[in-house]
């Protein structure tokens, strides 16, 4: 029985070898170590606390599954990585799933399980909460659906499709970008004939319905995520050439596996055997051309490569079907997992931070920037993880330096999102009341009702201080050298005699980039 059960061809099979790499995926993802809570996590944290159908630059679905989450596990970092490892081995489990029905075999599943699997970007955002890796899955699925209607010649499966894309929408609403290339692909196409169906306009009935309450949402908030994306765009992402972009995107997929995704693009492309598939290749096209043009994010397009990992495994293993091309059935893989693997600690907290920071500075990923603020030696990825217990315990020292009467009518306003988790998450535990800040969801919530009478003010400059209050004190100076530049030296100020009422002066603290 035990030989049955433990026998070459079961531990070398097809469903093996998927659950060996979700297992890695899980354990890759749950690493039992980490340098501090990261900086959205503190910010997803307080959405968790305050459900509503919309947030002013997050769609509810991500805070909703975080209160579920903490309300039966707690919050540790175990509770918060769990959903995003999850959803990691189940992008694994889907793309075995596409690569199989694109006819695949054994060496095209392993090529794909690989680099889907060890991809760096996917495991940076699987091992930290926060919306990207959630998208990933709702893009992988959508793509799996398009890969069964374009198999099948189904149209029923356009209302799973539309079902995966509310729900993506109700995730992050990059998903458009995915929508926007699928239908400029299929009109580029014969499968323009899929326009012709009820099921296509079914399945996008079904996907608006489920995200109007967040569309609602904004609406009644006065489209907030407008003025959001507009302010991150021109203030925040960095700018990039379209080569650099190109060049990323090689670089955070695993530089080894570039070519198994590019081999995939052809496929889809000009090959007659995948033609069945070339809505997937001008799709990527048109979202990599968008992303260039509308200056995003370096990693908005990397779900997409699930589906081009799985396209260029298939060409491959058909190419190594020949004698001289044999050592493509295992030798790729093999170097793209070693390079995978090697690569972890530069994506995800594996390594104590002073032997991290004294190999990071030769690291690739340093050079890949998403973002305008000046880098240190760690990574923004590793740097916005530190200080912030210590921040909240700062500021506790200065809260208690006030009186009993002054503590009672107290704030501790912050300068931005990061530092606002901080004291929501840490401060309690320093008696300190919770956080306002003009920055986001929470200048949507208000001053909360403080008059501005006292104020314990950080990452706001003096003069701005000044400008609202007649009395502005630096009591202490937080400090965190591992931190971001901008955020290593923080005063922490105490303000009092208002210029005016808090409530008055709110506006002047509104920043939503």
């Amino acid at each position: 029985m035990g030989q049955k059960l433990f026998s070459r061809d079961r531990l070398f099979s097809e469903k093996a070898l998927v659950v060996y790499f979700i297992v890695l995926k899980l354990v890759l993802c749950l690493f039992p170590f980490e340098y501090g809570y990261f900086r959205d996590e503190l910010y997803y944290i307080a959405l968790s606390d305050n459900l509503d159908f919309g947030y002013v630059d997050v769609p509810p679905i991500v805070p909703f599954l975080l209160a579920v989450v903490r309300r039966l596990l707690g919050t540790s970092f175990f509770s918060l990585h769990l959903l995003p490892a999850l959803s990691g081995a189940l992008v694994v489990w889907i793309a075995s799933l596409i690569v199989k029905k694109m006819g695949g075999g054994f060496n095209a599943l392993l090529l794909t399980l690989v680099c889907v699997t060890v991809a760096p970007i996917y495991i940076c955002w699987e091992s930290v909460y926060s919306y990207d890796a959630f998208d990933k899955l709702w893009w992988t699925l959508a793509l799996y659906f398009m890969v069964l209607l374009l198999t099948t010649d189904d149209g029923k499966y356009w209302i799973s499709f539309g079902i995966v894309a509310g729900l993506g929408l109700l995730t992050k609403i990059s998903i458009l970008f995915l929508g926007f290339g699928l239908v400029v692909a299929l009109l580029a196409t014969k499968s323009r004939k899929y326009f012709l169906s009820r099921h296509i306009w079914l399945g996008g009935m079904i996907a608006f319905l489920l995200f109007s309450p967040y569309l609602l949402w904004q609406l009644k908030e006065g489209l907030p995520a407008l003025e959001y994306y507009t302010a991150y765009a021109s203030g925040k992402t960095a700018a990039v050439t379209p080569a650099e972009f190109i060049k990323n995107q090689a670089v955070v997929m695993n530089p080894l596996a570039f070519p198994i995704w590019l081999t995939g693009l052809g496929y889809f492309i000009f090959s007659k055997k995948g033609k069945t598939f070339r809505v997937f290749g001008y799709a990527y096209l048109v979202i990599l051309i968008l992303c260039i043009y509308l200056q995003v994010k370096f990693y908005l397009p990397a779900p997409f490569y699930t589906v081009l990992f799985a396209g260029g495994a298939v060409s491959i293993e058909r190419l190594a079907e020949r004698r001289r091309f044999r050592w493509l059935r295992k030798v790729p893989a093999v170097l793209i997992l070693l390079l995978g693997l090697a690569s972890v600690p530069f994506v995800r907290p594996v390594l104590p931070v002073e032997i991290l920071m004294k190999y990071s500075g030769r690291g690739v990923y340093m050079g890949v920037k998403g973002e305008r603020h000046r880098l240190g030696r760690l990574h923004q990825h590793f740097a916005d993880r530190f200080g912030w217990e210590v921040m909240a315990k700062n500021i506790g020292r200065v809260y208690h330096t006030l009186s009993k009467e002054e503590q009672a009518k107290a704030c501790v306003l912050t300068g931005n999102y990061g530092q606002a988790g901080a004291v929501w998450l840490f401060g309690q535990a320093h008696h300190l009341p919770k956080p306002i800040c003009g920055h986001l969801q929470y200048y949507l919530w208000g001053p909360k009702g403080y008059s501005g009478q006292v104020v314990i003010a950080i990452g706001i400059d003096e003069h701005t201080l000044k400008d609202h209050f007649k009395s502005v004190q630096l009591l202490y100076t937080h400090v965190c050298l591992l931190a971001l530049r901008y955020e290593r030296y923080l005063g922490i100020y105490v303000c009092k005699e208002p210029k005016k009422p808090l409530e008055d002066m709110w506006p002047e603290f509104k920043h939503m980039d």
